[in-house]
């Protein structure tokens, strides 16, 4: 049901910002496949400056490359400019263990799924 979607994807974008980081972990892990559903994805792009804050301050690795993947996942024509932004911000200063992914992520796949709009 869609409404049971977006009203999960709304209850997990309050766990972005949980002190637990198991629990903002597992927040971006399902807010990843939410954001591959037509009834939820705009529901979890509302939480995309929330993400964007978690890959640029997270103190935990794997939960940086979870923000990243959740960034990648709710990537679309209405925000492709802003997200390649700060993903090529973010390299800058990423963990050599993530640099490799986000290159890809951002230069191949997000080039081919987008190209020149």
């Amino acid at each position: 049901e869609p409404n049971l979607l977006v009203r999960a994807c709304n209850q997990l974008g309050q766990f972005l910002q949980h002190r637990e980081t198991n629990l903002r972990y597992l927040a971006l892990e399902s807010m990843c496949t939410l954001a591959s559903s037509e009834f939820s994805h705009e529901a979890v792009k509302t939480h995309i400056e929330t993400v964007i804050n978690a890959l640029k301050t997270e103190r935990d690795v794997s939960v940086r490359q979870r923000a990243a993947d959740l960034l990648y996942a709710m990537c679309d024509r209405s925000n492709a400019k802003q997200i390649v932004a700060e993903m090529l911000s973010y390299l800058e200063t990423a963990d050599y263990s993530i640099r490799e992914e986000m290159v890809r992520l951002t230069h191949t796949d997000v080039s081919k799924k987008y190209g020149n709009s």
